[in-house]
C-alpha cells in the first residue's frame, strides 16, 4: 500500500522570528531567522503534514567592515572564527491546514562565522544549517 502525499492549502498566521548572538574574538553577530512557509504536504486524512519552508536570514554585526566578498564556493579555504553560540528567542511560524494549528520551529545543527569574509554591508559570513520541525498545536 502506498502512502499518498499532496500539497494542501495553508494559511500563514504569525512568523515570530528566531534571534541568535554569535559572540567572536572581535565582535558580535546577531542573526534573526524568518520562518517562511512555501508549502505543505499533507495525507488525506491529514494526520500527517510536513511543511518547507525558506528561511530568511538577517545577519548583524556590532562592528561592521568590509573584507573579502562572501562566496559559499570559498568557504572550504577559509576557516571559520571560534565562536560562542546562544539562542536568546527560539522564534516559530505559526500556520493553519485544515482549520488545525501547526507551529513550525527550527533547530541549529551546524553554525559557522567566518569574519574575514563579509557582505555588502559588512557584515561577516555566516553558514547555518538546521532541520525544521512542524507540531500540532
Amino acid at each position: 500500500m502506498t502512502l499518498q502525499i499532496s500539497r494542501s492549502p495553508f494559511e500563514v498566521k504569525r512568523i515570530d522570528p528566531a534571534k541568535i548572538l554569535i559572540k567572536t574574538d572581535n565582535e558580535n553577530v546577531e542573526l534573526t531567522v524568518y520562518l517562511i512557509p512555501i508549502a505543505v504536504y499533507a495525507t488525506p486524512d491529514y494526520k500527517n503534514i510536513s511543511s518547507v519552508v525558506n528561511p530568511v536570514v538577517v545577519v548583524s554585526s556590532d562592528s561592521p567592515r568590509m573584507g573579502e566578498m562572501c562566496n559559499p564556493m570559498k568557504l572550504v579555504s577559509h576557516s571559520p572564527a571560534k565562536m560562542e553560540m546562544k539562542v536568546l528567542h527560539e522564534g516559530e511560524t505559526e500556520i493553519t491546514v485544515n482549520d488545525k494549528v501547526y507551529v513550525i520551529r527550527a533547530s541549529v545543527t551546524n553554525m559557522n562565522v567566518y569574519t574575514d569574509m563579509r557582505d555588502q554591508l559588512g557584515n561577516p559570513c555566516v553558514s547555518a544549517s538546521w532541520i525544521t520541525l512542524t507540531i500540532a498545536k
